[in-house]
């Protein structure tokens, strides 16, 4: 009997070892996944925070963006026209310098003798969206003519001005 006995506490005993030990294994089990999860939880936590620098990023370019485009309005339009002098008193030569659109302007005292001519009507940056200053007027020696240059990549035409219409044109240079 104290053998049986015996036994049955040793059975008992081991057998509360054995649900402590399972217990002890099943918290060692858990250390890994809480480790995973606390990681998880960095990884997302670090996810945010750049998701957000990023917008924040976004919302800077955005801003750059909309200030870059005002200054190259406010440098477009800034001497975007000029006015050349011929040897004749009385007419200018009007170019826009983004465009390369030219007019003759004829002043006198008497208004029914003023007036615009057109010269050149056509957009010879091709919608390229040039800035003001890309195309230049340079004289010849001779008074009705010009040369005008895209100094954007070099191209130039024969202009001349005239009193009559047929006088007036614009012929590209190769």
């Amino acid at each position: 009997m104290k053998q049986f006995v015996f036994l049955v506490l040793v059975t008992f005993s081991l057998l509360g070892n054995a649900q402590t030990k399972k217990s002890a294994v099943v918290k060692n089990k858990s250390l890994p996944t809480v480790a995973v999860t606390q990681k998880a939880n960095q990884v997302d936590s670090f996810k945010i925070r750049v998701d957000s620098l990023l917008k924040d990023i976004d919302s800077l370019i955005e801003i750059n963006n909309v200030f870059l485009n005002n200054l190259n309005r406010i440098a477009a339009s800034k001497e975007r026209y000029k006015m050349f002098q011929t040897e004749n008193i009385y007419n200018l030569i009007k170019l826009d310098t983004k465009t390369g659109k030219v007019e003759q302007v004829q002043w006198s005292l008497n208004s029914t003798e003023e007036g615009t001519f057109l010269i050149n009507n056509e957009d010879l940056s091709y919608g390229f969206n040039y800035d003001s200053g890309s195309f230049e007027l340079y004289p010849t020696k001779n008074m009705y003519q010009f040369i005008l240059l895209d100094k954007t990549d070099g191209r130039k035409w024969h202009i001349q001005w005239g009193h009559k219409r047929n006088d007036r044109w614009i012929r590209r240079i190769y």
